[in-house]
């Protein structure tokens, strides 16, 4: 290990080598109060917060415009019901995501208390805000841990990133998950990289504890990140680093701290065990498909992944090579050492206080990854980019961790500044490309042709057809269309939520059905949503009510194809 030498150091001492568990990572911080004293706090104060007012900007821009899709459509369903039906929802078959739910449940009783319809940029609206949330929580890490500058360049990246703002744009539990990870991750940072009294680290601890039983309770993949926390601590106890003696003289409230999250995820593991995986419809991921998930992170941008592996890989080399004696003369020769040797003191001792935070980050990258493919390899499928973009937050601090060992100022900002505009070019695109699918436009067609008492049956409702089209009939309510009880396939996903058996979607195209259901409907809409008009049962139905009933229109909008027919006339003779 290669030993550093303080040549400030005047008279016997001057030559006396420290080692690297003389280097404290940070020095013990003042409390809050004191530290709103310091000059320059109103300076961070007002970065902070224009921060968060951009992040917010970013993640409301075109909130609204966006269709609602099938598994936002789905919280929305399970958020809307009474608590005591949520509860049980939960308990029998959704644990997953068991807070997000009840966190929009409550939102959505409010907006309707101010008699505010459940449109789409109301029910994205919290996911917006964790998220902003979420990119201050990276800021602080970040300027604990750098400096201003390379603090706000890391939050831009976080709000940038396009599978970041995706979800900060959705219906779904992920950026409210990301927020507790965040928090989880600060507090063991907190609590290992400095010097804290008894009563501020128990502060830390219960901020631990908590956020890491919410961010599970958030999501299931993040205990797949908490195992990442306890294999990165084991890799901190075995390496010589600046955060070890701390560690080891804190093993005993770790593991309390652990034995109190397990206790209190206790019954959301329960649950989930007695439900099974429900994530079958992911494939089995291939190597090439973990290029395809930074690639993804990466907004697509082969060269935004490149610039950000020619940021994090030297990154890494250089860290590796600066504590291997032959690597300083390597690092020397490179001329990425500064040449006065007490600059170059100060700089390796920098690097040593960060090669804690830099294994951990590493960890936090690497592990997620490979656990989440080799448990995929099997029927519990984990490997998704939806799932992994808990690796974000990681992924960027390593490439702030890059650009801030950059030998010069100006290289550090040139490079930044490109970096950024290259992820707002991408985030910018993202915004044109941001709908996933269009049920909106089929159901107002729906809504404007319905008229009283006509019938409406719609195919596949296993993939979310009925769901999808009554979120628009509630949150836009105009016209009278809606599913009868007896509308063949029709069934509410409540009921499947409770019992975890689909309805019988499948009676949409049964013939003897549709004319049962006819009978008592002068006019029928047939419509397909998520199922293809090429499937040979779609085409048997459709042959079927073009052969008995008069096709009266037809009408093919974003996810949805309606046809209207006239169930009183025959179909006319082809001539």
């Amino acid at each position: 290990m290669t030993r550093l030498c303080n040549p400030s150091k005047k008279g016997p001492g001057s030559k006396k080598e420290r080692g690297i568990k003389d280097i404290l990572a940070t020095p013990t911080h003042p409390s809050l109060l004191t530290r709103f004293g310091q000059p320059g706090r109103w300076l961070d104060i007002l970065i902070v917060l224009a921060l968060f007012f951009l992040a917010l900007s970013f993640n409301l821009y075109r909130l609204g415009l966006p269709s609602i899709w099938f598994d936002e459509a789905l919280s929305i369903t399970r958020a809307r019901q009474a608590l005591p039906l949520l509860s049980r929802i939960v308990l029998t078959t959704q644990p997953n995501m068991a807070l997000y739910y009840f966190v929009l449940h409550f939102w959505l009783a409010f907006m309707e208390f101010l008699h505010v319809h459940a449109t789409e940029a109301v029910v994205r609206l919290p996911s917006a805000f964790f998220s902003a949330l979420g990119m201050l929580v990276l800021y602080f890490l970040a300027r604990r841990f750098f400096n201003v500058f390379i603090a706000v360049f890391a939050a831009l990246l976080y709000l940038l990133n396009t599978l970041q703002l995706t979800y900060a744009q959705e219906t779904r539990a992920y950026t409210l998950q990301m927020l507790f990870l965040g928090f989880s991750w600060y507090a063991l940072f907190m609590l290992f990289s400095s010097d804290l009294s008894r009563q501020r680290a128990r502060g830390w601890w219960v901020c631990f504890v908590l956020s890491s039983a919410l961010a599970s309770y958030a999501h299931l993949f993040s205990e797949l990140v908490l195992t990442t926390q306890a294999l990165a601590l084991v890799l901190l106890l075995v390496i010589p680093n600046a955060w070890q003696a701390r560690l080891r003289q804190q093993i005993r409230p770790l593991l309390s701290s652990w034995v109190c999250i397990a206790i209190l995820n206790a019954p959301l593991l329960y649950a989930a065990s007695r439900i099974g995986s429900k994530t079958g419809w992911l494939p089995i991921p291939t190597l090439k498909d973990i290029y395809n998930l930074f690639l993804t992170i990466c907004a697509h941008n082969k060269f935004l992944l490149s610039l950000f592996m020619l940021t994090i890989l030297p990154g890494l080399l250089i860290t590796l090579l600066a504590f291997v004696p032959p690597g300083m003369e390597l690092l020397k020769r490179l001329s990425v050492l500064p040449e006065n040797a007490a600059a170059r003191y100060r700089w390796q001792k920098r690097l040593v206080q960060l090669l804690p935070l830099v294994l951990c980050l590493l960890c936090w990258v690497v592990f997620p990854v490979a656990l989440s493919y080799i448990v995929s390899q099997k029927s519990t499928r984990l490997f998704s980019a939806r799932y992994l973009v808990v690796i974000v937050p990681a992924l960027i601090l390593l490439v702030a961790f890059g650009i801030t060992l950059l030998r010069w100022w100006a290289v550090q900002l040139i490079t930044s500044l490109c970096i950024v505009g290259l992820c707002l070019s991408c985030a910018s695109n993202y915004y044109l490309h941001a709908q996933v699918e269009d049920w909106r436009t089929g159901t107002q067609w729906l809504q404007q042709n319905y008229q009283d008492g006509d019938g409406l049956v719609c195919y596949d409702n296993s993939q979310g057809c009925a769901v999808d089209i009554e979120y628009y009939l509630q949150a836009y309510p105009s016209g009278k269309a809606h599913f009868d009880t007896d509308s063949p396939g029709y069934f509410s996903w409540v009921n499947y939520d409770i019992t975890n058996h689909l309805g019988n979607y499948l009676a949409a195209l049964d013939t003897n059905a549709i004319q049962g259901y006819g009978l008592h409907h002068a006019r029928l809409f047939f419509g397909l949503g998520r199922a293809s008009i090429r499937d040979p049962q779609v085409q048997t139905t459709l042959r079927w009510l073009k052969a008995h009933y008069h096709l009266l229109a037809r009408k093919s909008a974003g996810s949805l194809t309606f046809y209207l027919f006239n169930t009183t006339t025959q179909a006319p003779h082809p001539g």
